[in-house]
């Protein structure tokens, strides 16, 4: 057991701070799992901690208040707080709870403290830097992979795929080489990677979520869902579930916590700071924002959606109210305008072009840019599921039996993968 010098409260392991007092531990926490035993020299040492502890808190107890009081504030009172008041916190708090409270802030907000502040607070800086170039990856490696199957994904220099011409089986390819490697033989689908782990859905065990090491080892069954749309943030893996009528849901990465945030079906979720974006099911695939705690549901559109993509700040998709043609809106349903008359399916957002199979002409691939203009041909074959990884368009090409064609993303270089 682990007690606070200052106000003496007992913690069961290890922590940081206390969130009672506000003392920031350091080296400071003293461990007394058995008292009776200890000597009367260790007792005096102990004393002397607490009576510098509590020196330590009367010249700091402003700091350390903040740090307590910051602990408990709620998302929406962090964000709302000035940029002045959000500084005072960051230079007072430890560093490994200022990176809690980093990762409570929405982008606006980060962006906006991160252009204010000055050289006090070039540690913040940097990690707030760092949030924003390992974000703004992991939406370029999922752009809208995930909502095609989720076939490809890109994680540091490996790209983990489902090879669709070795019957699904789990891959990873080295891009500089070109040079692949069968890591299981599983029939997957909904790839990411995260960490050391890839995660997965695995068709031959009723679509439950399964992880591996990213050397094949460690396999292991995560949930009893017919599971797809896989995401994984911050340690939590939301995923839909169709054993649940496609109800949201989280559970760690370890499989354990498994919690439904919402009833409402979700499809095609992408995950933006702390907002959930997704297409509700149960209300005829409008899009609808969620928390990643479950709360404040709110309809962002009208519109029969499908293929829901994020990119830079908007929300892409097709809308088959209207002939299945393209719109894009702000993340707030604001703003919302066709970019494209086609009729398109399989869209998926990357980069500066959006790349989707057009209906209107054999389904044939398609490359435009995201204000609408240059529509390019990519291709003669029969498209669906687009993938994008780099400068190049992954798809399953129905005139070859489903199987998986690449292309350059200038229509270059068009070859079936082996």
């Amino acid at each position: 057991m682990l007690m606070c010098p200052v106000c003496g409260k007992l913690f069961a392991e290890k922590a940081a701070y206390c969130d009672q007092c506000g003392w920031i531990f350091d080296n400071d926490i003293t461990a007394l799992s058995d008292p009776l035993s200890v000597n009367a020299d260790d007792i005096r040492a102990y004393d002397l901690r607490v009576y510098e502890a509590r020196m330590k808190y009367q010249n700091h107890i402003n700091d350390n208040m903040i740090a307590v009081f910051a602990k408990k504030f709620s998302n929406d009172q962090l964000n709302e707080a000035s940029n002045d008041l959000v500084a005072e916190i960051f230079n007072s708090v430890s560093p490994m709870l200022g990176d809690v409270l980093i990762k409570r802030l929405n982008d606006e907000k980060k962006r906006s403290f991160l252009a204010e502040s000055d050289d006090r607070f070039v540690t913040i800086k940097n990690e707030i830097d760092n949030y924003f170039t390992e974000t703004e990856s992991v939406i370029k490696d999922m752009n809208g992979n995930t909502v095609n199957d989720g076939l490809f994904f890109r994680a540091d220099d490996l790209i983990f795929f489902a090879n669709e011409n070795d019957r699904g089986c789990l891959y990873k390819m080295y891009p500089d080489s070109g040079a692949v490697k069968r890591i299981c033989y599983d029939e997957c689908f909904s790839v990411y990677a995260y960490g050391n782990y890839i995660y997965y859905c695995n068709l031959a065990d009723n679509c439950r979520i399964y992880r591996i090491r990213r050397d094949g080892t460690a396999r292991k069954v995560l949930n009893n869902d017919i599971s797809c749309f896989i995401t994984v943030r911050d340690n939590y893996i939301y995923y839909s579930s169709r054993s649940d009528r496609y109800g949201l849901y989280r559970m760690s990465v370890d499989g354990t916590g498994r919690k439904r945030l919402i009833a409402d079906g979700a499809r095609d979720i992408y995950i933006v700071g702390n907002k959930i974006y997704f297409q509700n099911y149960s209300q005829k695939d409008r899009i609808y924002t969620v928390n990643t705690d479950g709360t404040e549901e709110t309809q962002l559109n009208s519109d029969d959606s499908s293929f829901l993509n994020y990119n830079n700040g908007k929300l892409y998709y097709c809308n088959a109210s209207d002939k299945n043609s393209i719109y894009v809106m702000n993340t707030d349903g604001s703003e919302k305008i066709k970019i494209c008359d086609d009729s398109c399916y399989y869209l998926n957002v990357s980069g500066d072009y959006i790349f989707y199979s057009n209906h209107n002409d054999g389904n044939r691939l398609y490359r435009i840019n995201k204000d609408g203009t240059g529509k390019t041909a990519l291709n003669r074959d029969d498209t669906s599921y687009i993938n994008v990884v780099d400068d190049w368009v992954y798809y399953k090409n129905r005139k070859d039996k489903n199987r998986i064609y690449k292309v350059k993303t200038d229509g270059t270089y068009w070859q079936r993968m082996e």
